[in-house]
């Protein structure tokens, strides 16, 4: 072996106890350098737009924050004429919580149904196929689903189904709610159906919002439940639990990572905007009827924010873009934690 020479090899950072590092070449060590700074700075150019974003809504509804200020959200007055100008978001600030609370009421149970059934009874060769069908919902455009709502739903619901349900309920009258002037009484549920069908209604921006949550929800609710540990499944069924307890013992113990797919759609039914829009009715008005039109705060700024031409009035719509933008966040916020809550359970096992 005389005449050979075997340099030590050179490590770019003195080896840890227990740690084998393997030799790295001078432009090896700059590639990993190069490919950490484009990682490092995606990660900079995506805050910072975020926070750009923000900056921008904060200046541009500077001024209707210091001249309506908190009264933004206690009126519903909205009239943008120059002189008798007034400007609230009650009224879009319940049509969107309405609308958003009737899309988790059905899309919830069913979107977590259709993850069951995708995990746990559907056979491999039918979960596959269904799985990528309820996916493929996710990237139908919300164009798409706005038209197939205003020329199909709609009609169907105003000649079908909500003359059932105005017939159902209108006679049920078990909770007083309320006094008219005239001196008539409102009751619950009648009240959920005043005013007979209209299919341009807060019904059908729940159930619109509903079909477009359904793959998000569905998807992440899948996942989790895949993650059920086999051990606990089957010392269930090895204890005599049927195949309804052990499903139960699997909703209960991904029960965090359910909850954040909920947020996730929450989310997007908030910031949903074409397809609300063409069949919500887009009126400025408050009614418990399920059957009154109605109005969202991204469904406002599609439809005003052009018009905006004085500086009142385009400061409030910046204030309108701003209040949504911070709800959708602080959404996704909760949820990505409590997504993250379930992935560090994992990791502890």
């Amino acid at each position: 072996m005389s005449g050979i020479e075997f340099s030590r090899p050179a490590y770019s950072e003195p080896a840890e106890p227990g740690v084998i590092y393997a030799p790295q070449s001078g432009w090896r060590k700059w590639l990993d350098r190069l490919v950490y700074i484009a990682a490092l700075g995606g990660v900079l150019f995506s805050m910072a737009i975020l926070l750009t974003i923000f900056a921008v809504l904060v200046h541009g509804s500077w001024q209707a924050l210091g001249r309506i200020g908190l009264h933004f959200f206690t009126t519903q007055a909205w009239n943008p004429v120059p002189g008798r100008d007034k400007y609230g978001v009650l009224a879009f600030v319940y049509g969107t919580g309405v609308t958003t609370f009737l899309a988790l009421l059905f899309g919830v149970p069913l979107s977590i149904g259709v993850a069951v059934f995708i995990t746990r009874l559907a056979p491999r060769w039918m979960a596959g196929p269904v799985s990528f069908l309820v996916e493929l919902l996710a990237a139908i455009p919300s164009i798409a689903y706005g038209l197939w709502g205003c020329f199909v739903m709609s009609p169907w619901l105003q000649n079908y189904l909500e003359p059932v349900i105005y017939h159902v309920l209108r006679h049920i009258k078990i909770i007083p709610v309320g006094k008219y002037p005239s001196g008539n009484i409102e009751f619950f549920p009648a009240n959920l159906v005043r005013g007979g069908p209209s299919g341009s209604d807060f019904l059908a921006g729940g159930l619109i919002l509903t079909i477009m949550i359904l793959p998000i929800i569905t998807a992440i609710t899948r996942d989790v439940l895949r993650q059920f540990p086999q051990e606990l499944e089957q010392g269930a069924y090895g204890l005599g639990a049927t195949w309804w307890q052990t499903t139960r013992l699997a909703l209960v113990y991904c029960k965090a990572g359910i909850f954040g797919a909920v947020m996730l759609g929450m989310a997007r039914a908030i910031g949903e905007t074409m397809a609300v829009i063409m069949v919500i009715g887009n009126t400025d008005s408050i009614s418990a009827s399920l059957f009154a039109g109605g109005q969202t705060m991204s469904g406002v700024l599609a439809n005003e924010f052009m018009e905006a031409d004085h500086p009142i009035y385009l400061s409030a719509m910046f204030y309108v873009a701003l209040v949504l933008m911070l709800s959708s966040l602080l959404t996704n916020v909760i949820a990505r934690a409590m997504l993250s809550r379930i992935s560090a359970g994992r990791d502890k096992r």
